[in-house]
């Protein structure tokens, strides 16, 4: 089968909520093709639905270690970071995230900077991913920020979706 072919009925899988089928599919895709970007990506995706954070986090670093261009690294590196943060190995996380700050910056990467530094207790690193965030984006950041003072769950889809190219 052909890589498109597999990245279409993985993207329905996913969209209809079929994550056990997604899971399984998105394995054999990955035995196809192994050094397939996408492939990996979308195991993380899949086992990440199933709430199998070890695989996710683990998948979606191959997938980063296949990513040819900045904006795949980074989708790669949000997808294994909400992982990480569920699994509560932040600091795994927050090294990850330091390996792209060459890359680019986006709101997503700084908001989650910003979790990983409070939680690894660097209040020095946390302050300046806070302005960052600012800097970015001012009305987003003001939301994020208050979501997270008044102790709202982040919405983790949404943050991953909005650097997911294959967002379903």
């Amino acid at each position: 089968m052909k890589q498109g072919a597999y990245q279409k009925q993985l993207i329905l899988y996913l969209k209809n909520k079929l994550y056990d089928r997604a899971y399984d599919f998105s394995q054999e895709y990955v035995n196809a093709y192994p050094k397939d970007m996408t492939a990996h990506f979308l195991l993380a995706k899949s086992a990440m639905a199933m709430a199998k954070y070890a695989e996710a986090a683990r998948e979606a670093r191959v997938a980063f270690n296949h990513a040819h261009t900045p904006a795949d690294m980074i989708m790669c590196v949000i997808h294994a970071c909400i992982a990480y943060y569920r699994l509560k190995e932040y600091q795994k996380g927050f090294e990850l995230l330091q390996s792209t700050e060459n890359i680019r910056t986006c709101e997503e990467t700084e908001q989650l900077f910003f979790l990983f530094s409070l939680a690894t207790g660097n209040d020095k690193e946390a302050r300046r991913h806070f302005d960052e965030m600012f800097r970015i984006d001012d009305s987003a950041a003001k939301a994020f920020l208050s979501a997270v003072a008044e102790g709202v769950q982040i919405d983790y889809d949404k943050l991953a979706g909005n650097t997911d190219r294959f967002s379903t």
